[in-house]
């Protein structure tokens, strides 16, 4: 991301691959990428590029670019995420490589949000998934729509599987990325008309977008959550089927083994290489490490004190994590 422009290339910087396809003037035609919380690639696939490729070439003969709108914006002064003013900060601790990832420009405009201190938690939701409103979008074809969630908003419109997704709020859809573009601009309650076609026929439904839709059903993947709160300070791996045994853990229970140690707060607590974790904050759920993290920096303030459960030994023990009383960067 090193000198691009911000204000031309906007989406979802938490995520595994984007492409723009636009013309030589700039002018976008689509944009193809974008995940869903449970998997990096879910709609990354051989077929769905194929086919979004036939499908600009024939919007390029045409000369059909997207519309200049607050969605696909035009002519816009140069902003780039060396401008972000953690970002310099950020690339000096980096001794070799100075590569700006993705990830590091919604970190570094989340860290400049907390620095000036307007900074909300829900702020590391962005570009919703259409699934959050229950338009699971077919992966190879994706202005279709796969599937329907029971007694979602998209249910609740009649929207149904099969149907053929042509705009959201005005704007051309030919994949999951476009779609979550639309999603990522829109108003937090407000409704949402979609075109679709189903068997020949133009239908225009119209979506409730309400309540918590924005946000993920699991926020760890998010890169960017570690700028909205504190971390755990350990690392460590899920136990097997065969150590949950040995241990007495079923199958769904908590059970981490502590591989490295890397924060004093967690030093302190007496937290050490070798623990099973069973339990964190009181929840005893079965989680990833990074799982355990956004926990924390979800639902956990700087300074705070939590409570952290261990196997030692075979035996249980309660440590008491004093959190960090505020971010270092």
């Amino acid at each position: 991301m090193n000198g691009v422009n911000l204000n031309d290339f906007q989406f979802e910087y938490d995520l595994t691959w984007m492409a723009f396809f636009q013309n030589a003037a700039g002018r976008t035609y689509t944009r193809y990428g974008g995940r869903e919380s449970h998997d990096a690639e879910s709609h990354l696939t051989a077929g769905s590029l194929l086919r979004v490729m036939r499908q600009v070439l024939e919007l390029h003969r045409a000369g059909e670019v997207q519309p200049i709108s607050r969605y696909e914006p035009a002519g816009n002064a140069v902003h780039t995420p060396e401008d972000i003013p953690p970002m310099k900060k950020m690339m000096a601790n980096r001794k070799q490589n100075k590569c700006i990832h993705c990830h590091d420009v919604k970190v570094a405009n989340l860290r400049d949000i907390r620095d000036r201190k307007m900074l909300k938690k829900e702020m590391v939701f962005t570009y919703p998934s259409p699934s959050n409103l229950g338009i699971c979008i077919d992966p190879d074809k994706q202005n279709v729509v796969g599937d329907v969630l029971p007694n979602s908003s998209a249910a609740k419109s009649g929207i149904q599987k099969g149907d053929v997704i042509q705009t959201a709020g005005g704007q051309r859809v030919l994949t999951f990325a476009d779609f979550s573009r639309v999603l990522e601009l829109a108003p937090q309650e407000s409704m949402l008309k979609l075109v679709l076609k189903r068997d020949g026929n133009v239908l225009e439904p119209v979506l409730q977008l309400s309540g918590d839709w924005r946000k993920d059903a699991d926020v760890a993947w998010r890169s960017s959550v570690e700028a909205v709160g504190p971390n755990a300070g350990f690392w460590g791996v899920k136990a097997n089927d065969d150590q949950r045994r040995n241990l007495k853990l079923k199958k769904d229970d908590l059970a981490l083994r502590v591989t490295f140690v890397w924060a004093k707060w967690t030093r302190e607590a007496g937290i050490r290489n070798g623990d099973v974790v069973v339990a964190v904050d009181g929840k005893r759920n079965d989680m990833t490490v990074r799982q355990i993290h956004a926990h924390l920096q979800m639902n956990r303030n700087w300074g705070d004190v939590v409570s952290l459960t261990v196997l030692r030994r075979g035996k249980e023990m309660t440590l008491r994590l004093h959190l960090p009383d505020g971010p270092a960067q």
